[in-house]
C-alpha cells in the first residue's frame, strides 16, 4: 500500500492584495499548497489552526499586528517552520531582531521572483 505524503504548506502573510496574489502563484509554482492572511490577526489564526506549516512568508507591516510580531509570538508558542520576512523598510535593527527568530531569513523589496523562489526552496522541506 503506497503511503499518501501531505503536500507542503506555506502561509502568506501580506496585506496588499497584488503582492500577495503574486507571491500565491510563485509558491504554488513550487507545488505546495497556499495559506493566506491580510492581517496580523488573520495570521494569528492560520498559524493556530493545527494544521502543519512549512513555510511563513510574512510581510512586516501589516494591520493589527506586524508580521514580526505574530512571527515571535509563534516561536514563543513553540512553532519551529522556517520563515521569509518580507520588507520594503529593511535595516540593520531589523535583521538583528530576524536574526534572533532563529530559521528566518529577511527579503527586501522589491524582490526579484527568483529569489523568493530560491529562498523557498532552500527552507521548504524536501
Amino acid at each position: 500500500m503506497r503511503q499518501q505524503t501531505r503536500s507542503r504548506r506555506v502561509v502568506i502573510a501580506e496585506d496588499n492584495d497584488d503582492m500577495r496574489a503574486v507571491i500565491r502563484e510563485l509558491i504554488e509554482s513550487l507545488g505546495a499548497e497556499v495559506a493566506e492572511a491580510a492581517s496580523g490577526g488573520d495570521l494569528i489564526m492560520l498559524l493556530t489552526d493545527e494544521k502543519p506549516v512549512d513555510l511563513l512568508i510574512t510581510d512586516v507591516r501589516m494591520p493589527w499586528m506586524t508580521g514580526f510580531q505574530v512571527s515571535l509570538a509563534a516561536r514563543n508558542a513553540g512553532l519551529t517552520m522556517p520563515i521569509i520576512v518580507v520588507t520594503a523598510f529593511g535595516d540593520d535593527h531589523l535583521r538583528a531582531q530576524v536574526e534572533r527568530l532563529g530559521s528566518a531569513r529577511l527579503l527586501s523589496k522589491p524582490f526579484r521572483p527568483e529569489e523568493l523562489l530560491s529562498l523557498a526552496r532552500s527552507l521548504l522541506p524536501s
